[in-house]
């Protein structure tokens, strides 16, 4: 196949070199310019016919293959040039990322390509970056394809297009503060939230202050998903009074809970957790795995007792 020098970036990584851990400072920030790619100066001959080599090039199925392709031929990166990241995250005001144990911690305001998003996905609290609520939305169109195993996202505004593209394929994912709206604008209810994390067997989700998401009919509808028993671990942080513990409680069996609520509870509420807390306490046994409730006026001896229920059933909240 004829690929004349003129085309194109391939891949050439041969200049980088090891360096120290991905959370070292900016100063060991490898130069984008040193991701520059030297463009392929011979023809390639194929046994296959040009518009099939063209289609794989165009068309990988996975993170995996792809870098299995680039890696045979550079011909693959010159056609599709995409980057796959082990660790994206947004720290000292950059996106920056790590490419492997050679490439960490690039600065990728200058990297003149995609980006394929795999491993981890950190946008969370930064005490030395300020970001607004669509610098995730906002990156958007730098990102070829998501197939992030745990993803963390701190005060973000998304679509559920966009969510869906980041989410989709996510195995754990921890959320706070996190708003997803319809296109007409209208934020989604928790328990649709839910649903648009299919492939999610780990949840930590931290509901806004005053949040609307919940309502009465939350945990009856959380419940009809057949896929919240696919979850090992589903904790809840700040949980707003509307959420029907009882009905939650009386129906759980499989996965281990965590919710810990606000101050801000009335009488009545705190009395219901209590009464659901102090009979955790008294089973001697079993047959699920008991959940670790929390909240600001608990008595901490009842925590305490609480937290080594918990650990006599494998349940370290």
């Amino acid at each position: 196949m004829d690929t004349p020098e003129s085309e194109g970036p391939a891949t050439s990584t041969s200049t980088l070199k090891p360096k120290r851990s991905a959370y070292g400072d900016s100063s060991a920030v490898i130069p984008a310019k040193r991701l520059r790619f030297i463009a392929p100066n011979r023809c390639y001959d194929f046994d296959f016919p040009d518009s099939v080599i063209y289609y794989v090039a165009k068309n990988p199925t996975s993170a995996k293959l792809y870098k299995k392709l680039i890696k045979t031929c550079r011909y693959f990166f010159w056609k599709n040039p995409i980057l796959v990241t082990q660790f994206l995250l947004y720290r000292n005001n950059e996106m920056k990322a790590d490419f492997s144990k050679y490439e960490q911690d690039i600065c990728l305001k200058n990297v003149p390509y995609k980006f394929w998003v795999s491993g981890y996905c950190v946008i969370s609290f930064d005490a030395n970056s300020s970001f607004k609520k669509d610098l995730v939305s906002s990156y958007f169109p730098r990102i070829y394809r998501c197939e992030i195993d745990e993803l963390t996202l701190f005060d973000q505004k998304l679509t559920t297009d966009e969510f869906l593209f980041i989410s989709a394929k996510t195995a754990r994912v921890h959320f706070a503060d996190l708003t997803v709206v319809n296109r007409d604008g209208k934020e989604i209810a928790f328990e649709k939230l839910v649903e648009l994390i299919p492939e999610a067997r780990s949840l930590d989700h931290c509901f806004k202050d005053n949040d609307k998401t919940v309502t009465a009919e939350t945990v009856k509808e959380l419940l009809k998903l057949p896929r919240l028993q696919n979850f090992y671990e589903f904790r809840l942080f700040n949980v707003p009074e509307a959420y029907d513990i009882e009905t939650f409680f009386a129906h759980i069996k499989e996965s281990m809970y965590e919710l810990e609520f606000p101050g801000a509870l009335s009488v009545d509420y705190q009395s219901r957790l209590e009464a659901i807390v102090d009979e955790l306490i008294e089973v001697q046994t079993f047959d699920y795995i008991p959940p670790f409730i929390s909240y600001p006026e608990m008595d901490d001896e009842k925590c305490h007792k609480l937290f080594q229920v918990c650990r006599k059933n494998d349940w370290w909240p």
